[in-house]
């Protein structure tokens, strides 16, 4: 976002910014996952907008992306045309005696000091940006986060991270033999050393879910096959125009610095050794 003045925000007018972060929110619904996407835009070479640091020329530079950049986009309100101020405080405690403060800690969007939505034009809606919100959270897989579902991940079984133990409630685990996976609910083994609940094999429950989802998406299989070829042309095709504006820039940059060189004068070599070097 780009700042107009004392208190409005604008879109940047950078065509390749623009379309790089759009880029970002229309892979997260595909993948589900701040780290695919990350891995994607990697993959095809694709450099996302970041602010630049010390040593470098002011303003925005585009980079290929870490795992962080590709989260704060997914996450920052500011994209989704909301002011807000007090995302993250300061947290105080003591250990061995000593102060510590832990800065930079995040708040819960109820507790935000300011938040105005409808504030800028935004890059998606404010629906889908919680919708977002509520993805990534829900991809959480740290012990901690009982109530998460956890990212999909490697295996055969279908209901990873959706089934909870009938009997104690916690969310049962996948374990796996071979290829053969089973539903288990270790977390009172684990937690208080106690027996686990429930342990049972994947292959039945897992195939009467199948039979279930593919019965409903039957009737629906040539427009889905469309729809998939569809999303895969376009797929390549915002791919392409990412690598064509890189491209663009690129030689923009290129005939910029040769306008500086060509226009200094060859004896003030001051400027003109700098220019050389660039």
């Amino acid at each position: 976002m780009c700042k107009v003045g004392r208190e409005r925000l604008e879109k940047t007018p950078d065509k390749r910014v623009r379309e790089a972060l759009q880029l970002v929110y229309s892979r997260f619904i595909e993948f589900q996952s701040v780290r695919q996407v990350n891995i994607w835009l990697r993959d095809e070479g694709i450099e996302l907008p970041v602010k630049s640091r010390k040593g470098e020329a002011q303003g925005i530079v585009c980079k290929l992306p870490t795992y962080s950049i590709v989260h704060h986009i997914l996450t920052n309100p500011i994209y989704a045309g909301a002011y807000a101020f007090g995302r993250t405080t300061s947290r105080v405690s003591v250990e061995d005696g000593r102060k510590r403060i832990r800065r930079g800690v995040h708040r819960p969007m109820a507790e935000w000091d300011v938040l105005i939505k409808d504030h800028h034009e935004a890059y998606i809606t404010w629906d889908a940006f919680e919708r977002n919100l509520r993805m990534i959270a829900n991809n959480a897989t740290a012990k901690s986060s009982a109530k998460a579902r956890g990212a999909v991940r490697q295996g055969e079984l279908l209901l990873a991270g959706l089934l909870r133990c009938g009997h104690c409630g916690r969310k049962l685990h996948v374990r796996y033999s071979g290829k053969i996976g089973r539903y288990d609910c270790c977390g009172a083994r684990t937690i208080h050393g106690t027996k686990r609940c429930i342990s049972f094999s994947g292959m039945t429950i897992d195939a009467a879910i199948g039979k279930e989802v593919l019965g409903f998406l039957a009737p629906l299989g040539v427009d889905a096959a469309v729809k998939a070829i569809a999303a895969q042309t376009g797929e390549i095709s915002a791919t392409q125009r990412q690598l064509e504006l890189s491209l663009h820039q690129a030689r923009y940059e290129v005939a910029h610095a040769r306008r500086q060189y060509d226009a200094v004068d060859p004896a003030n070599r001051l400027v003109a050794g700098e220019l050389e070097r660039r």
